[in-house]
């Protein structure tokens, strides 16, 4: 954890490349993944960067996958960037995929949670 943001009371959690965690992982602020991830995470916003991998449910508002990502998968918005790659399910609101992501995974707009 580094701390508050200047610009608001989130907090921004970092799980570094050298980390490997089993479990669930719960944040109420932002969750950065440069490590591997057995478990399902539920966070606000959650970037998996090119070295991040995750095998488990996320549930976020958003989504950011430059690594891999294998599960199932929901957010608001999901940005999969060209190095991404998603298997398993997506739901969404907004989606963007960059060329060059993979993406073997079924994709479906997400239900509202009200």
């Amino acid at each position: 954890m580094l701390g508050k943001t200047n610009d608001s009371d989130a907090e921004k959690s970092i799980i570094s490349s050298d980390m490997k965690i089993k479990g669930k992982i719960s944040a109420e602020g932002e969750l950065i993944l440069l490590g591997s991830v057995v478990g399902d995470i539920k966070c606000h916003s959650l970037s998996v960067e090119n070295t991040g991998t995750l095998k488990g449910n996320i549930d976020a508002d958003v989504v950011t996958v430059s690594g891999k990502c294998d599960g199932q998968l929901s957010a608001e918005v999901i940005s999969i960037k060209a190095t991404g790659k998603i298997s398993g399910e997506v739901f969404y609101e907004n989606i963007s995929i960059e060329e060059g992501a993979i993406v073997e995974a079924q994709i479906g707009k997400r239900k509202n949670k009200n």
